[in-house]
């Protein structure tokens, strides 16, 4: 059961900390705390994002005129070069730091920078229509009530994304579900171990109702509370998807019971309205934080040798120079923390 609700000192906390605010207005705080996600318009220079995909199509080795040479659906890219996420999405990270509540909180040498580690949907010839229940990828991001290795989940449009063109699914009442669960499992969940359709998972997808497609502008952020479901969807329309998931973690668990209310960043006031608490004074984990690696980490090491051959070939016509850190070598990459 939820636990009893109690929002007036909630609302209350939310009007009192309206002049902190710079980046998120009103209704985009609003729409946080009642749906769990917000929109940031034009988050991104346009110059990172030509630089980040002019050279794409080289990587991947198709030809974007012959869909014949698009032989896979989906693709999560290796990063080859990257830039702060405060200078890659000003805008976003302004609005990033105000959910989170203050740049402070976020953990800035682990995952501070945004990649071109671009995940790719070009879509097959033929795709019948999928009700969002049935996607069979629902999931989301964290061991326990309170982790904060995934703070936000983020989404960057480095293209346009119209309706039916590979979206990203979101299931903004789900959040409840996850919650709920958490709350009654301090001993905190594996992230991966998730049924294909979602139907058993914590996310309980299939009595969902409210289902969203994310559609946008290049240059376009979407940032989801940390618990929300999500899912690939459908690249019917063929135009190829580009957006990248870059992390953003937190230097210390989100923390359900401040002594200051005033101090609970909006996220941690979406997780604690759903429950009906001010704080959760008796809430701990009964389980060890643990570590590991995103498990898209393998193939991406091997595709990243595949990408740098085709870069080097590309400068050997052009005689323009590789723009990739891994021309010795895959880079180690960091674990994430649970």
């Amino acid at each position: 059961m939820l636990c009893t609700l109690n929002c007036t000192s909630l609302v209350v906390v939310t009007l009192m900390a309206i002049s902190e605010y710079k980046y998120l207005s009103a209704e985009q705080r609003a729409q946080f705390l009642e749906q769990g996600w917000v929109k940031i318009p034009q988050a991104v220079p346009p110059e990172n994002i030509a630089r980040f995909t002019e050279d794409v199509w080289i990587r991947l080795g198709f030809d974007p005129n012959d869909k014949a040479t698009w032989t896979k659906e989906k693709i999560h890219m290796p990063r080859h070069r990257e830039i702060p996420t405060k200078d890659f999405m000003p805008k976003a990270w302004g609005a990033m730091c105000e959910l989170l509540g203050g740049d402070e909180r976020i953990d800035k040498t682990l995952f501070e920078s945004c990649g071109d580690s671009l995940i790719v949907n070009l879509g097959t010839e033929e795709w019948e229509d999928v009700d969002p229940k049935d996607l069979g990828n629902w999931h989301m991001f964290t061991h326990f009530l309170d982790s904060g290795e995934q703070g936000l989940t983020v989404i960057v449009l480095f293209n346009d994304i119209k309706p039916r063109a590979g979206g990203t699914y979101i299931a903004p009442d789900g959040i409840s579900n996850v919650i709920q669960w958490l709350y009654e499992h301090p001993e905190g969940a594996d992230v991966f171990a998730q049924d294909p359709d979602g139907s058993r998972s914590i996310c309980s997808i299939q009595s969902c109702t409210n289902f969203v497609e994310l559609t946008g502008e290049a240059g376009d952020v979407v940032l989801l509370h940390p618990f929300m479901p999500h899912s690939a969807s459908k690249n019917h329309l063929r135009i190829p998807r580009f957006i990248t998931n870059p992390p953003v973690t937190l230097k210390e668990p989100f923390n359900l019971n401040r002594e200051n209310p005033l101090d609970y960043s909006l996220v941690e006031q979406k997780t604690l309205r759903i429950l009906g608490v001010n704080s959760l004074p008796d809430w701990h984990i009964k389980g060890e934080r643990r570590r590991f690696t995103p498990r898209t980490r393998a193939g991406k090491d091997a595709m990243i040798m595949e990408e740098v051959a085709r870069m080097k070939a590309h400068a050997l016509k052009t005689g323009r120079p590789v723009d990739s850190m891994h021309l010795n070598g895959p880079v180690p990459y960091q674990v994430v923390i649970g």
